[in-house]
């Protein structure tokens, strides 16, 4: 795969544009909406029931903490040399380094989109509307933050050189 001048790839750069535009739409809804939440939002669930209430302020945390994690997690997609590797060599170091770069990424940018979907579920929810696209689309980035590296993983055993 081409690489453009800034050292990254095509799917590198969709996926940042993609978390800049989902993070813009997430601080816009919760700027609007925050009129309309109420001072105490529900926080955990029993059988579908709220059991358990937080200050909405913790809707401001929870991108916040996204934002921090997309940072540390772009260090590692920077300097890919410092993940631990499987079957490493000489020959076939710049291929897994690529790799994981990718894999990176992957992980980086689905996993801060997934935070912002889990508070704009938190945020629906608190505001009485229906939340579960936005639950599921959550559990979904989720699912894909954690088989992406077992794909990695997988595919560096299989590696001959």
């Amino acid at each position: 795969m081409e690489k453009p001048k800034n050292g990254h790839s095509k799917i590198e750069n969709l996926l940042v544009f993609l978390s800049a535009v989902f993070f813009i739409y997430h601080l816009t809804f919760l700027i609007n909406a925050w009129p309309d939440i109420p001072n105490q939002i529900a926080f955990h669930y029993s059988n579908g029931i709220p059991d358990n209430f937080r200050p909405k302020y913790l809707l401001i945390v929870i991108p916040l903490i996204g934002v921090l994690m997309w940072c540390l997690l772009g260090f590692l997609v920077r300097k890919p040399e410092k993940l631990n590797y499987i079957n490493l060599t000489e020959a076939n170091k710049d291929l897994q380094y690529m790799k994981a770069r990718k894999i990176m990424s992957v992980v980086q940018n689905a996993s801060f989109i997934m935070l912002l979907f889990a508070n704009e579920a938190f945020i629906r929810g608190a505001m009485g509307l229906e939340f579960s696209f936005q639950l599921s689309i959550s559990l979904l980035l989720l699912v894909i933050c954690n088989l992406t590296p077992l794909y990695f993983l997988i595919w560096a055993f299989r590696l001959k050189y």
